[in-house]
């Protein structure tokens, strides 16, 4: 369930803020302080808030919020709660991490990373508007990253070691965030497809930016993780590139490009871009799934091998959004213009963060959490 443009990782980054600014308390949720709204969508509002605990503990999250009215929507609630669920099982470098789940006053929320960087749409909106390129090694270091998160996601097993077939299905350029560090986040399971999941999408519905979703998916197809490769190979594109790759006034033209229109290797866009990176794009954008990487591993092998043989080094990376960091500050937009879908900025924070087990307990008792579990077979 993609909440209405609501993501459930965790940014503004595409809300830029003063370092200095007053954080006054604007609400209260459970535990959690609220500090600034993050964005609203039709379905949730997220908020930048903190946890305080004995001893000065603190810790900087995200707070998802959905709206009242929707949780009085058993399909709401249902999709929700199967997105809570693959939250709760998500533990790598490259994923944002998910650290509770709860009701307050009949509001139903999750608690999410706050990361420090952009999104890499945010990031290539200001590459844009200051007339540079992203350097070719730079784009293959970050379409590294997002393979390796697909990578765990896709061989993600359930408690019993079953494989649960994650399908991320909203691989795009807001929902991958940058950090300070130089590592990247792969975000927004709204609209994940696994196996035993409840929700099912309906015959013929296409899930997805339709700039994103891969020729199988748009045509009704039977699909696997490899719809998710050929998005990385889209924003990889876009990276190269800085325009979109299949850009059109409205949906149905997007979809029209996506499944006809001829795709260039980026080097006739960017002359930068050498040959083996070209294979690489075009390979991942191959509209045959079986001409396709076959897996997230086998294309950070070869995204791997054009990394190393470049000699890029994550202090570059890390030197290089330092530098980039004034572009990142354009005028202030509005909530509306958000849509709270990639809110940028995040903060990596892993120590102390509370255990499966404790995310899996509030998830299983929390009103939603009994509709979707009381479900499952003993």
């Amino acid at each position: 369930m993609n909440t209405a443009g609501t993501s459930v990782g965790a940014s503004a980054a595409d809300t830029p803020s003063p370092a200095n600014a007053s954080e006054s308390t604007i609400g209260q949720l459970g535990r959690y302080r609220l500090i600034k709204s993050l964005g609203v969508g039709g379905q949730a509002e997220v908020f930048k808030a903190r946890y305080s605990a004995p001893g000065g503990f603190e810790r900087t999250v995200v707070v998802k919020r959905i709206l009242p009215g929707n949780c009085e929507d058993p399909d709401f609630l249902r999709m929700f709660a199967a997105e809570a669920k693959i939250l709760g099982m998500l533990h790598h470098p490259n994923v944002v991490q998910a650290y509770d789940v709860g009701e307050s006053d009949g509001a139903l929320f999750l608690v999410l990373e706050y990361v420090d960087g952009p999104s890499l749409g945010r990031l290539m909106r200001a590459l844009q508007s200051a007339k540079r390129r992203l350097p070719a090694p730079f784009a293959a270091h970050f379409a590294r990253e997002l393979c390796r998160a697909l990578d765990y996601v896709h061989g993600l097993h359930n408690s019993d070691g079953e494989p649960m077939k994650v399908i991320h299905r909203d691989v795009t350029p807001s929902n991958v965030l940058l950090t300070s560090t130089g590592s990247l986040k792969l975000l927004d399971f709204g609209i994940a497809k696994y196996e035993s999941s409840e929700v099912q999408t309906r015959h013929r519905t296409i899930k997805g930016k339709p700039a994103y979703v891969a020729p199988e998916a748009i045509e009704g197809h039977s699909f696997d993780a490899r719809v998710d490769l050929f998005s990385v190979g889209v924003v990889l594109h876009e990276l190269l590139t800085l325009s979109p790759l299949f850009g059109a006034d409205h949906d149905l033209a997007v979809l029209h490009k996506v499944l006809e229109m001829p795709i260039r290797r980026p080097s006739e866009t960017n002359p930068d871009v050498p040959p083996e990176l070209d294979a690489i794009v075009m390979k991942a954008l191959q509209r045959d799934p079986a001409l396709r990487y076959a897996s997230a591993a086998e294309m950070v092998r070869d995204l791997d091998a054009f990394v190393v043989g470049a000699q890029l080094h994550v202090d570059d990376v890390i030197r290089f959004l330092r530098e980039i960091e004034p572009l990142l500050n354009p005028p202030r937009v509005s909530i509306a213009a958000l849509r709270a879908a990639s809110m940028g900025e995040m903060a990596t924070e892993p120590a102390a963060a509370p255990t499966r087990m404790d995310f899996m307990h509030r998830l299983r008792v929390s009103p939603v959490g009994r509709l979707f579990f009381g479900r499952e077979k003993p």
